[in-house]
């Protein structure tokens, strides 16, 4: 659900601002509610573009055409009405909104840690030690984790990619071999259902890259996923994106440390 926001905003966040492409997203955003019988004519006419460029939008965001963006707009209607309860969380002060969010998000990290997070952090920083083409990717919130990862592991000299539109996140993945680590931040774990609606992601298994998965999703099973790192959350607004923010902390954390120890070692 909710993928054609998901799409726009990436939309939104990556191109630049004078662009065609951002107007088109940022017009079709505001006017969600609007545009359900609405042209391709219409929809440049509104967006003081061309109707070739509302074309070339549709197929830059990943769409096959404009009637294939018209579905997505028509769907949106109905699976919005669950984002009504985006901002429940468990409260703890009736008094005070701001003491009562922060009580649950620090309840909620509070069940983060079991013992096997060490083992299995360990294994995905040898796992970056040893492959020279990393990537890491999520979508909204979680793509931001994956953005601060790389940061954080570039201060280290260990360079790997990420990027925000879905439709590059796509191109990579689907181009990845087996010589290639992925590290994909998705709480729910609904990550790969959103990006390769209706297909495989990967048609050659023999040479697929390896995927590491970290999701809040203990009782997800994906045969392509080589290694899962599961956590506890409530599924609530105070309990997002804060353990992948942590998790992904922890990753630099250790991998500073190892890359310490090899310096020491020379």
């Amino acid at each position: 659900m909710f993928n054609l926001m998901i799409i726009l905003s990436s939309a939104i966040n990556s191109e630049p601002i004078d662009s065609n492409n951002y107007k088109i997203a940022k017009y079709i955003i505001e006017h969600i509610h609007e545009l359900e019988d609405i042209t391709l004519t219409e929809l440049a006419k509104n967006c003081y573009v061309s109707n070739s460029s509302i074309s070339r939008f549709c197929r830059a965001i990943g769409f096959k055409d404009f009637n294939t963006l018209k579905i997505q707009v028509a769907r949106f209607a109905s699976e919005n009405k669950y984002a009504k309860e985006k901002f429940q969380f468990k409260p703890f002060n009736d008094q005070s909104v701001c003491q009562s969010y922060i009580l649950s998000v620090i309840d909620n990290l509070n069940h983060l840690y079991q013992p096997s997070l060490d083992k299995e952090i360990q294994q995905l920083v040898n796992d970056i030690a040893h492959y020279q083409k990393i990537a890491a990717f999520g979508y909204l919130q979680s793509e931001n984790i994956a953005l601060n990862m790389q940061y954080d592991l570039r201060t280290n000299h260990k360079i790997i990619f990420s990027c925000i539109k879905f439709v590059d996140q796509v191109e990579y993945i689907q181009k990845a071999d087996k010589n290639t680590l992925i590290i994909i931040f998705s709480e729910s774990g609904t990550y790969f259902n959103r990006v390769f609606q209706r297909t495989k992601p990967f048609k050659n298994t023999k040479d697929k890259p390896k995927i590491c998965m970290i999701t809040a999703n203990a009782e997800l099973s994906l045969p392509y996923v080589d290694q899962m790192i599961t956590y506890h959350s409530r599924n609530d607004y105070a309990s997002h994106p804060y353990p992948l923010g942590v998790i992904a902390d922890l990753i630099c954390i250790q991998y500073a440390r190892l890359a310490q120890e090899r310096n020491d070692g020379l």
